[in-house]
């Protein structure tokens, strides 16, 4: 009986000192073992919407979109556009205004002739009067005539603008052959004008065609001076 409970004791003895080092064993690695972080509620993020930008273009790009048309086409225009110039008829022969008389060495009857006709620019594009050729319509009388001024103003569009021109007019007098007489000296004469670009101002403002004419009469004594 005493060997049983003896055995049973060791039995006992043993089995508490195998838990004991199986609870050491638990405590210590329990000690080492990191603590595992506590999860946090996780919190889901709603998708932030972004502004809808307009197609619509802003009103200032519109503002210098056409801004910049507008100064295209007018540089186009003013690249390749001519002025129109007109010159307005009078109701009869243009109007011409002796300034100055005079007989030169030879005896000839020089004149400082002036006369304005008037013109008008039917284009945007400004232009002037740059040259004048004189026409004889009559051969009765032929004078040599020298341009000593053109009034190179500009006109502009629907603008109406006098243009002076001034000239001598030299007329052979003949002297030899019309000793002591008096005589008739006609002079018949018609202008072609150019412009500034070279093209002929031969159109009135509407549209006919034709040519500023002027005439000159005056009636002189040749005398053989003693």
């Amino acid at each position: 009986m005493n060997r049983k409970k003896s055995e049973r004791a060791k039995k006992r003895k043993e089995r508490k000192r195998i838990e004991k080092e199986n609870a050491q064993k638990r405590e210590g690695r329990a000690d080492h073992e990191p603590l595992k972080p506590s999860k946090e509620p996780t919190v889901t993020k709603k998708p932030t919407s972004k502004p809808i930008l307009s197609a619509r273009p802003h009103p200032l790009t519109i503002i210098i979109a056409l801004i910049g048309i507008v100064l295209t086409v007018i540089g186009l225009y003013w690249a390749i556009a001519q002025p129109d110039l007109r010159y307005i008829p009078n109701a009869g022969l243009e109007t011409l205004t002796v300034l100055e008389r005079k007989l030169d060495g030879e005896g000839n009857f020089v004149y400082s002739v002036q006369i304005s006709p008037k013109f008008a620019n039917l284009s945007w594009k400004p232009g002037f009067v740059d040259k004048v050729e004189f026409v004889p319509q009559s051969i009765v009388t032929l004078p040599e005539i020298k341009i000593t001024s053109i009034d190179r103003e500009r006109i502009f569009w629907h603008q109406e603008k006098p243009i002076e021109i001034r000239f001598l007019m030299t007329i052979p007098s003949d002297a030899a052959k019309n000793l002591n007489t008096k005589r008739e000296l006609a002079v018949d004469q018609s202008l072609d004008v150019l412009d500034n670009t070279g093209k002929k101002v031969d159109h009135d403002q509407n549209g006919a065609n034709g040519r500023l004419r002027f005439n000159f009469k005056e009636i002189v004594d040749i005398q053989i001076k003693k």
